[in-house]
């Protein structure tokens, strides 16, 4: 090995041992992870972030803004890709989000936990190198979501007896062939006829399946991208990184994740009632997001399942 192999396995290492006496590697993750701040707006955030993705091997698969003085970036990699493939439904997992929110004099930058993310969805690996690139792009300050959970915990998720898990997807339909599906939700997604937005498309490596990145951005707060974040978290940095929504094209068969698993995997420590952030605020956006993305797909299906209605709803 050569001079400057040996120098980037010292910095490497220099970096990691930061990390274990800084408390963020462990053996229990959290969703969301905050990175160094931005002396600057969103602009030039966004500007030198994006330069910074690509030296460490991230393409920027989509990116859009959810609302005013926010702005997403939506990553992907070979490695995140390859992760993804070796997983039945591992799409959801090819992606992570990076947010950027403008405060008073800096913005602040936070995105998923790669190592959530993977251990949520339940990918055949961890994405650790995911989350080493995206500390070493845009630092670690620390991380922010939630209590800390355990790997085993994350791989079987769930809020509260009866409410969905990763398993419990939501039916968009099928179609006549793969390519048939993946023409039609592109093109509707991208007509922003019912308030969507088609912020990314990430073909799976190996396989018939895509991911796609949806922004809503209805008139309607229960299915407004924006909307849900700031009902449940009241303070910077929210987790806008959450957004957009994912909607999965496994073969010909289209689907998207239960809002009461995906919102209360990455929001896991909101009580269901009560205070100036729960999830009751969000009782009706299961079935509004559902509707919307069932709209938009338009696929055939077989029987639609609602969720019902009152309290139950989240």
């Amino acid at each position: 090995m050569g001079k400057t192999g040996s120098f980037r396995l010292l910095l490497a290492g220099s970096f990691l041992m930061g990390l274990l006496f800084s408390g963020l590697v462990r053996a229990e993750y959290q969703p969301f992870v905050e990175a160094a701040p931005f002396a600057g707006d969103v602009d030039a955030a966004v500007a030198a972030a994006r330069e910074k993705l690509g030296n460490e091997g991230f393409d920027v698969v989509g990116e859009y803004a959810p609302t005013e003085g926010v702005y997403v970036l939506v990553v992907s990699s070979e490695a995140l890709r390859k992760t993804a493939s070796r997983s039945k439904r591992g799409g959801y997992g090819a992606v992570v989000s990076v947010a950027f929110e403008q405060t008073d004099a800096q913005t602040r930058i936070s995105y998923q936990n790669p190592q959530y993310v993977a251990h949520g969805y339940r990918l055949e690996g961890s994405h650790e190198a995911a989350f080493q690139g995206l500390a070493g792009a845009l630092g670690a300050k620390g991380y922010f979501g939630a209590e800390p959970i355990s790997k085993a915990n994350l791989r079987t998720y769930q809020y509260a007896f009866g409410l969905e898990t990763f398993a419990d997807s939501v039916d968009l339909g099928s179609f006549s062939s793969f390519s048939a599906a993946d023409r039609q939700i592109t093109e509707r997604v991208k007509s922003g006829e019912l308030g969507t937005e088609l912020v990314y498309r990430v073909e799976i490596p190996g396989k018939n399946q895509i991911v796609y990145g949806v922004a809503m951005q209805t008139d309607d707060p229960n299915a407004h991208g924006a909307a849900l974040v700031q009902a449940v978290n009241n303070e910077a940095p929210r987790g806008y990184a959450f957004l957009p929504y994912p909607v999965l094209l496994d073969g010909n068969v289209a689907e998207t994740l239960n809002l009461r698993f995906r919102m209360a995997l990455f929001f896991p420590d909101l009580p269901m009632m009560g205070g100036d952030a729960s999830f009751f605020k969000l009782r009706s956006a299961p079935d509004a997001i559902n509707d919307l993305l069932i709209a938009v797909v338009d696929g055939k299906i077989e029987k639609e399942e609602r969720s019902g209605g009152g309290f139950g709803t989240f």
